[in-house]
């Protein structure tokens, strides 16, 4: 385990392996969650949104840097839990990216619904496919890895809330808001630690500027900015 992390002290490597993360939530984690979100609908589950008839800020706040997990032939790294009891937010969304193959007893174990207990194992042939699961309430763990393989993965978390629009405007709550309120995602590790997380706003429902594509989420002085229309 050493060995595997000890590029990652190395302050320039350590911020090319940081600027690769970054572009990889920015770029594609963010852009394919406001696709399910748009298709679900869940930015017009607030009437009071709806009634001002104005573009609405759509904050995206992701780990700043990842878990990295390593788990060698005869490990256990995790005992069965959801992230609510870690000092995570309800309102988080986990991704578990696996950076090399995982089967069998070497894979994360997860349950598809809170309180289901189907345990599955989350396998990944082929290296960097990922999976998104509701790890603040649904328990995942580890078995003690019986195969000769060692699984490298990283761990992340997303939330999706709202944020005060350009026009003044306050955030006023509806029981039938899809989207976690700011103060249920003001957690343990947001409150100890400021810089546990960024942010990329999105603005939903501006009139699109014009028809090339271009980059959902772009970084600028240090809050990722994004026009969507």
């Amino acid at each position: 385990k050493r060995r595997l992390m000890a590029p990652l002290k190395n302050r320039g490597k350590r911020r090319k392996f940081h600027q690769c993360f970054d572009s990889f939530v920015t770029s594609h984690v963010i852009p394919l969650l406001h696709s399910q979100a748009l298709s679900k609908g869940v930015f017009y589950t607030n009437r009071h949104q709806l009634q001002k008839g104005k573009p609405q800020s759509i904050v995206y706040r992701y780990q700043t840097f990842p878990s990295i997990n390593i788990v060698r032939p005869g490990e256990c790294s995790t005992d069965p839990h959801c992230d609510m009891a870690q000092g995570h937010s309800i309102g988080t969304i986990s991704y578990h990216i696996p950076l090399t193959a995982t089967f069998g007893t070497n894979a994360l174990y997860a349950e598809s619904r809170p309180g289901r207990e189907d345990w599955h194992p989350l396998e990944a042939g082929s290296p960097g496919l990922g999976f998104q699961f509701d790890g603040a309430r649904c328990l995942h763990f580890n078995l003690r890895n019986a195969t000769d393989a060692t699984r490298v993965s990283l761990n992340f978390r997303v939330a999706i809330t709202r944020a005060p629009d350009r026009f003044g405007g306050e955030i006023r709550y509806d029981p039938d808001d899809q989207l976690c309120c700011p103060e249920l995602l003001r957690d343990e590790f947001s409150m100890e630690n400021p810089g546990f997380h960024e942010e990329v706003v999105v603005y939903v429902g501006e009139v699109p500027r014009s028809f090339m594509p271009g980059p959902v989420a772009v970084k600028r002085r240090g809050v990722a900015m994004s026009v969507v229309g």
